[in-house]
Formats: structure tokens, sequence, C-alpha cells
């Protein structure tokens, strides 16, 4: 079928047939050669030539097309499409005729034959061509405003340029890459920038689309910003509660917290821990279950909360929100050595008076809450032991980072170290050992949390001591890197960084989902139900936990954004600045924590410093699409 000196088509590109034998060789258009099969060429030009020609010009190719039109369905040779076109059917004619279909808008390739385009066909390919060469010119010119409003803004000279209406198309392509929402962006392309969320949003804050008011993290993270829109259903009434109203019970919280979902109490002779009792009405499989599952836990921002479960939750199970509270309580007796004697759990009525950490400590300070003085002595004891038994204590300066956007405000306030909330702290593991004890003793699958040892604490772990007993700061850092991931499951095992020998979190169900999956099991225990099997309990609990991980995620990134853009409001910060972690062997830099941030940072300064120093240092640039700063020594 085909001779040497012929033309062919191959993968539809002009080819020069050099020799035929068993296999066909072929010269391609860069002059390289191939060896091919018959099947895998079409026929183009018999020849004979020399080389590939190149396209003859002119030629009326519409003409050609409307005569061809009425046979349109019968096979067309290239011979005869190249006598129509140019009146011959030369290589070179051949060769322009294959050009022409090519491009696909009056012919076009079938099969290795040219097919004419109806007239149909031809108008809407006309059509979107034009469509296209007009999206061409708008992204172009957009792309001319984008690079002049950019460089304007970074350097006014001249009239300040703007975007037109027209260009929210372009700005809301690269919005969508910056959210999380697309991982594609044209636009961004057209412009130079790098198609990743944090370059889209750089860009975006460059051209004054957005300011630093705008948090992408939590759609990035693909964190829903409002509470579940489901029903909860009515209280279960399958437990008789117990009237425990008659106990003083005390809810103690930062002076912010506004879901309350764990108190304390004393009665003479036990500590009673109360918790709220969502699983009183939420069932697994249910649709309030369900959404919890898919959240993990509550979304906390610095802008706002995003709840884990209905907002009619917070209303109905909150306590101390109103009069009287239904609750899943914990009388928990100790020893002389402060280990848990005995435990048992009920449903119950509480009444709770709700504090700050503040108040609190001002009543235990003035004699006025003697069950409080009374708790906090088995808290002490509590924490000694846990000490004791290898727990390992990290207490680092935290700060708070809230927003109010109808100001807009950005405030970083330092979190005070309160008695209370040491109090409350032992309390909470104290009702987390006493849970999941309980429920080992009744062969309960349950969503028992564990951690393993630390690697070895060495010298820079352990620190020197404070007058207040306390570890260095750099300690607590280095404390803090040794630490490994805890682990859920339904089969218990110690959490050596508590230094407890069983644990599970309980005391959270209205915003953590394994809290709420034990009070289901406990629950269903109670009542006499089925309960879920250590295969479910399993599933739940990496559900939940890769579902919190994406919220912790959102939480992290969200409070250095926050923290970045007050920086950016104020270039001018100054502060102090520890040491925390010394430059590796050689080159490098010294580790150092800004308490009145809360922020880590990098620090270029010479060999002769040293751990738990401290430094005066100046904000010299805060990037907050980046999430990165950094500061210099100043004096």
């Amino acid at each position: 079928m085909f001779r040497a000196q012929a033309l062919a088509l191959y993968k539809n590109r002009p080819v020069l047939v050099v020799e035929v034998k068993d296999r066909i060789e072929i010269r391609l258009e860069d002059g390289s050669s191939l060896r091919v099969r018959d099947k895998d060429l079409f026929p183009l030009h018999e020849g004979p030539v020399m080389a590939l020609p190149q396209p003859a010009g002119g030629g009326d190719f519409e003409t050609a097309r409307r005569m061809l039109l009425p046979a349109s369905g019968a096979k067309l040779d290239w011979a005869e499409l190249a006598e129509l076109v140019f009146g011959d059917s030369g290589a070179a004619e051949v060769v322009a005729c294959w050009l022409e279909s090519t491009k696909g808008l009056l012919f076009r390739l079938d099969e290795g034959s040219p097919l004419p385009l109806d007239d149909e066909a031809v108008a809407k390919e006309t059509a979107k061509r034009a469509r296209k060469e007009g999206e061409a010119a708008e992204r172009s010119a957009f792309v001319d405003r984008a690079k002049g409003v950019k460089a304007f803004r970074r350097k006014p000279i001249g009239p300040e340029p703007s975007f037109e209406e027209a260009d929210g198309r372009f700005l809301s392509e690269i919005e969508a890459l910056a959210y999380g929402k697309s991982s594609k962006s044209k636009t961004c392309a057209d412009l130079g920038i790098s198609e990743t969320p944090e370059a889209a949003q750089s860009f975006l804050l460059a051209v004054g689309r957005w300011d630093e008011m705008v948090n992408p993290h939590p759609s990035r993270a693909l964190c829903p910003l409002s509470a579940p829109r489901v029903e909860i259903g009515p209280d279960m009434g399958e437990l008789q509660r117990v009237d425990l109203t008659a106990m003083e019970a005390w809810a103690i919280d930062n002076a912010w917290s506004t879901d309350p979902d764990d108190a304390i109490a004393w009665d003479g002779s036990s500590i009673w821990v109360h918790v709220a009792d969502p699983a009183s009405a939420i069932l697994p499989d249910s649709a309030a279950d369900k959404e919890a599952l898919a959240r993990g836990s509550t979304l906390y921002l610095p802008e706002l909360t995003s709840p884990m479960l209905p907002d009619q939750a917070l209303e109905r199970f909150g306590l101390g929100l109103g009069e009287l509270s239904p609750a899943l309580s914990f009388r928990i007796d100790l020893a002389a050595d402060g280990s848990i004697a005995s435990v048992e759990a009920c449903a119950s009525t509480v009444r709770v008076r709700r504090a700050s950490y503040g108040e609190a400590d001002a009543l235990m300070a003035e004699g006025r809450a003697p069950a409080l003085a009374r708790l906090a002595e088995s808290a002490a004891l509590r924490k000694g032991r846990r000490v004791e038994n290898g727990a390992i204590e990290i207490e680092i300066p935290e700060v708070r980072v809230s927003v109010r956007a109808e100001s807009p405000e950005i405030r970083i306030e330092r979190i005070p170290r309160d008695s209370s909330s040491g109090l409350v702290r032992e309390m909470m593991l104290l009702a987390g050992e006493a849970a999941a004890r309980w429920a080992f003793e009744r062969g309960l699958a349950f969503p028992f949390y564990g951690q393993e040892a630390p690697s070895d604490m060495g010298p820079a772990a352990l620190g020197e001591l404070s007058s207040e007993g306390e570890a260095a700061l750099s300690a607590q850092f280095a404390r803090r890197r040794l630490m490994r991931g805890g682990m859920w499951g339904p089969q218990p095992s110690a959490h050596r960084g508590l230094g407890l020998p069983f644990y599970a979190q309980v005391t959270s169900p209205l915003r953590r989902y394994q809290d709420l999956l034990g009070h289901m099991q406990i629950r269903a225990f109670l009542s006499g139900r089925a309960t879920l099997d250590a295969d479910e309990v399993s599933r739940r609990c990496a559900l939940a936990q890769a579902a919190s991980a994406a919220t912790r995620t959102a939480e992290r990134a969200s409070n250095q954004h926050w923290t970045l853009a007050y920086l950016t409001r104020h270039p001018e910060w100054s502060g102090e600045a520890v040491l925390v972690g010394a430059p590796g062997t050689g080159a490098g830099a010294w580790q150092a924590y800004i308490p009145e941030l809360g922020l880590e940072a990098k620090l270029r300064l010479g060999p002769d410093r040293s751990l738990d120093e401290r430094v005066r240092v100046a904000l010299v640039r805060a990037d907050v699409a980046a999430l990165e700063s950094s500061f210099e020594e100043t004096h």
C-alpha cells in the first residue's frame, strides 16, 4: 500500500516514507526516523517526494466545503480535496489540506481522511472560537490591570489603576484557590503565580481584594463554620435521675467560656464530677450522632465557634445555664494515697453555679467556698500521685487571641495561671481515670485514651527549677518535643504523659466526640441496652480522630493567622522573647518564644547566649499568607 518517497499520516502528523520492508521506515518532521507497522499509517500523497514539503498557500477551502456537503457521507481522499481547493493535487497542496483539517473549522480529520463540516457545525465552531478569543482578550486585559494594581500598591506612581466589574470572575477563581475550594487556577498561571492557596492569598492581599481580616484556614481544612442543622430527640427517660440539687456544684472555666459541660462538687465524703448529658437524647446513628462524628469536635476560632452538636444541645444540656441541669454524674471516693477506691455512675439532676477561674480563686482565698477548698486538697493529692507515677508536667505561658469582626479588632491577652484552673484540671483527669476504670471493670468496650512514655528525659527536659519549683521554659519546650501522640481504642492502656494507669476523656461530651461516645456506652450499660462492640468503638474513634485532626489544624493555623494579622496592624511592635532552643552544631538560629504573643520565632544571635535568656526583640516582617514572621534583637 505504501512505497518509498510517499507521504503518510502517522499519529495525524505528515511523515515521509523512506523504505518499505517488514516494517516501514518513516522520517518525522524533526528529521528523526522510526520503523512502524503498516496499520499505523494513513496515505496522504503517493509522491515521489524527497522531503516533507511546506504547505501551499492560498486555496478556496470554503467553496470546496460547500461543494462537498451534498456528498459529505462519502469517503474523501486528500488528492480530491486538493484538486477542489487548489486545482492541483501536488504534495504541497495536499499538506495544506491536511493543515486546514487539523484546524477543525471547515474540515476535520476522520481516520486519516478529510471530512467537511456542515453549516451548523461550522457556525457552532466559529461562535466557540469567537468566545474563546473574547475570553482570551478579557483575560489578557485583566492580567494587565492586575499587574498594574499590584505595582501601584507596592509603589504608588501616577494615576491609581483599579479593577473593573467584569474582573470579578477572575478574582473569584483566585479566591476559590486561596480558600482551598479548587486545586487549579488558570488565572494564577496567567499571572505567573504559583497555583497554591498561599500564593493566591498573597496575591489577593497584594491587590487589596483581601485584607488581613480574611481567614481562609477553616475552609482549607474543610471545617463547617456553623452549627449542625439537625434535630435532637427528646430525653429517652430510660434512667431514673438521682436528685442531687441539694449539693453545691461548681462549673468553673475561663471567663469567656460559653459551653459549660462539667462541674465539680463535694458532699462531705466523696468527690462528684457532673457532666452534661446529651447522650440522654442522642443515640448512636441518629442524625445528631452522625453529624458529631463527621466533625469530631467543636471548632474554636478567634472569630467564631462552630459547635459539634446543634445549638439546642447547649441550651438543653449546658450545666448552670438554667436553674436545674440534667447530668451524668460520677461519685468518686479516694484512698489515703490518692488512688481511686470506688466509682459510681448515675443519671442526675444538679444545681450548678458558674464561676470564672478568677472568681473561684477569690472565693477560696476569702474562705467563702469550703467545698472548693476541700476539692483543692484532693487535687493536690492527685497531682502528687500522678507526678510520682511519671506524669510529665508542661507549663508554657499561653495567650488568647480573639477577634471582634464588627469593630474590627484583634486582641491578644495573656491567660493568667489561676490556682482553680489546676483544681479543675485534676478533677477532670480524676473523672477520666474513674470512668475508664468503671468501664474496664464491667468489660465495656470504651473509647480509652492512652499515651506511650516519652523518650529519655535528658538534662534539657529536666532543666533547673525556679523558686516555685517549676522547670525553666526551655525545659518545658524540650519536654513538649519529647511527647508522643495519644491513642484512642477499645482496649485500655496507660497514659504515661498524665501518669495514669487508666484514662478516657469523658468530661466534654458537648464538644468532643470520644467523650460523647463514652457517655453513650455508659448509658446503654446502665439501662440494659446493647452497647457498641469493640470494632465499632474502634471505628468511631478512628473517624473522630481524623475529623478532629482537621479541626485542630484549622485552629492552629487560624491562631497564627490572627497573631500575624495583629502584627500587620502593629508593625512597630517590640517586646521580650525567651531563648528556649539553642542552634544546632555549627550554624543556625536560636529558637525563641514570645510570651506576649504566644508565638515561636527564630533569632539570629551570637554564640555567647544561653538558654532561658530574655532578649528584647522587634518585629521585622509579618507575612499573613505564608504564616511567617521574623524578629531581630533590639536595645
